[in-house]
């Protein structure tokens, strides 16, 4: 890494040039190949292999789903900060030991729990559901978070961040091929799926302990910080209107997230043509449709700041959701919905800021307290996701059986297919209301962001120096 000099252009905007090696941007952005695979077929699935296939009761379902919310968030916050008080002149790392061996952890139980451990007994059955989504989210979680906490590590660059985000996009769309044939094959019979997830399960293994091995990290910038307790960090961390702000916004984007990925298998209703085409068409959406959103949008953050981006998008989004249910209201219109998901997907670019824009939070509290601790901010965001994230399927479900979904069923009524699309452009709609009012109030944008911006070189600069004596 070669550190540069801070300018000032007559726009105001402030960039520094310390960008990272092509190396580098592999590296951390190979991670994303097995963060998809692991966490994209188990959000495809699970739902359908416990609730519909394994037909474990809604009240046990509920039930599942806020255990695990409260299990899961509880931990969030002590896994964040293992991570920020990891010694690494004992353990040579501080976040990627964690990626390297707390990955292939993660691999195991993720091919473990699709082997039933009953097909009859209810109790049985909901304590492998919550046995099971509870291991996987918590080493999700662990994995997932430090692998976040390296961005702003990295580069305190914005542009480099956002080239790294789209460098993401691009392992993402590797690794949603797999992920999209997973209900294929699941339908074809459970031991191929079996067989299916294990293939996955290895190929994430091997990346995650080449990443853990290959990149590095920056200990001058927390090698001797003072870990305060606890308490006392959360509490600093709680009384930040960034953290709060883009807390309750990433809230509301991953119950949509939710709402999605475990529903395919009810949206798949709407569709009107076949398993494989629609496979097909999804991963053209969310691949290529999708990396030509996210560049778009890469291109107008040279100009634009990342909030502004994001308000005008979502807006759009909003409007056109709504056009297009009343619209596919009208019988015989069906294959219309995938001129709506192209254009809203392209409109939904705005995806490409969510880590990005999360980091500025860290970087914000960098500035105010002097001490690096992503783990413990994003560890505590994911507290409140992870809460979002479990009324998700409890919302979804609710709503489909509310207009008479039939489980497992070859058709629908069509009262069930008016609640599948109310489901699918609605109540994700007003999701998306919710999470764009949070976000009006997010301070770290224009002006309060260059400032922001400049402290935080000059305290990095002055870290540096220390670290050198």
């Amino acid at each position: 890494m070669v550190r540069g000099t801070l300018v000032e252009n007559s726009n105001q905007e402030i960039h520094d040039s310390f960008n990272l090696t092509k190396k580098e941007r592999f590296y951390y952005s190979l991670t994303n190949l097995p963060n998809t695979l692991l966490s994209g077929i188990f959000g495809l699935t699970y739902v359908n292999f416990f609730w519909d296939d394994l037909g474990l009761i809604q009240l046990f379902f509920s039930l599942g789903q806020i255990i695990y919310a409260i299990i899961n968030s509880l931990n969030d916050f002590y896994l964040g900060r293992l991570s920020d008080n990891t010694n690494i002149k004992r353990w040579g790392s501080r976040r990627l030991i964690y990626i390297k061996w707390g990955g292939i952890l993660w691999v195991i139980v993720f091919f473990m729990m699709w082997f039933p451990w009953t097909f009859t007994n209810q109790i049985m059955i909901f304590i492998h559901f919550v046995i099971s989504i509870c291991a996987f989210d918590m080493l999700l979680t662990l994995v997932w978070l430090v692998w976040l906490a390296l961005m702003p590590e990295l580069t305190e660059n914005l542009q480099e961040r956002n080239k790294m985000a789209l460098f993401n996009q691009v392992f993402f769309a590797i690794g949603a091929f797999p992920v999209l044939l997973a209900f294929l094959i699941y339908d074809a019979g459970l031991i191929y799926f079996q067989i299916f997830a294990g293939i996955c399960a290895i190929i994430s293994g091997v990346c995650y302990f080449i990443v853990g091995t290959k990149l590095r990290e920056r200990p001058e910038l927390y090698e001797d910080q003072q870990i305060l307790p606890l308490g006392k960090a959360l509490k600093e961390v709680l009384k930040s209107k960034s953290f709060l702000t883009m807390t309750l916004f990433r809230c509301f984007n991953h119950l949509n997230l939710s709402l999605t990925l475990s529903f395919v298998f009810a949206y798949f209703y709407i569709f009107n043509v076949s398993s494989l085409i629609i496979s097909l068409l999804f991963y053209f959406n969310t691949t290529f449709i999708a990396l030509i959103g996210y560049g778009i949008y890469k291109k107008l953050s040279e100009k634009y700041d990342m909030k502004t981006l994001i308000i005008k998008g979502r807006v759009i989004q909003i409007i056109l959701n709504v056009f297009a249910f009343m619209i596919l209201l009208i019988p015989g219109l069906e294959l219309l919905i995938w001129f709506f998901l192209i254009i809203g997907t392209l409109f939904n670019g705005y995806i490409l800021f969510d880590y990005p824009i999360l980091m500025l939070v860290t970087d914000d509290d960098e500035v105010h307290y002097g001490a690096r601790r992503e783990g413990l901010i994003i560890g505590t965001n994911a507290f409140f996701i992870k809460i979002a994230e479990s009324f998700g399927p409890i919302i979804g479900t609710t709503t489909l059986l509310l207009f008479g979904f039939v489980r497992n069923a070859p058709y629908q009524t069509e009262t069930a297919i008016i609640g599948i699309k109310f489901l699918f452009f609605i109540v994700q709609s007003i999701m998306n209301l919710l999470g764009l009012i949070s976000l009006k109030f997010f301070p770290l944008y224009k002006k309060n962001l260059e400032e922001m911006h400049l402290k935080l070189i000059k305290i990095h600069e002055e870290k540096t120096q220390e670290f050198k004596k």
